[in-house]
């Protein structure tokens, strides 16, 4: 990560690779395959720009968080990523969370103006409202 090594990254990938993140409306598998997820990860790089303050942390269960830092118009965003590997090795999922929340609407909005509606179906761009502010 540190590096900027998507390809590397990529060829880690398990071919039927899930991504979670919260800019996107997903509630299962919708985004799935390297070639869909290096397309979101290099545009979202490309708006961050290098990942400072990376840190890796292993859970016991194999699994494993990398945090980082990047900024959106000179605001800072707090990255960390949930990461599953399988039996071989290869990255399964990816799950993303991201803080303050005001930074990540505008992450979202320069994500959204890069990817819909390719390769992100706009359907996953309708995030549903909370029931909290209803």
């Amino acid at each position: 990560m540190e590096a900027g090594d998507l390809q590397a990254a990529i060829a880690a990938f398990r071919q039927d690779i899930v991504f979670h993140t919260p800019i996107l409306a997903t509630v299962a598998d919708e985004v799935r395959g390297p070639p869909t997820l290096a397309k979101i990860l290099q545009t979202g790089f490309t708006g961050l720009g290098m990942p400072q303050n990376v840190e890796d942390f292993q859970n016991p269960d194999g699994r494993y968080i990398v945090t980082f830092d990047g900024a959106i118009d000179g605001n800072l965003i707090q990255i960390a990523m949930l990461v599953t590997e399988d039996a071989q090795g290869k990255v399964e999922s990816i799950r993303g969370f991201m803080r303050p929340w005001p930074v990540v609407k505008l992450f979202r909005e320069y994500m959204e103006r890069n990817l819909r509606p390719d390769p992100v179906p706009d359907a996953l761009w309708e995030l549903p409202a909370s029931k909290a502010r209803q």
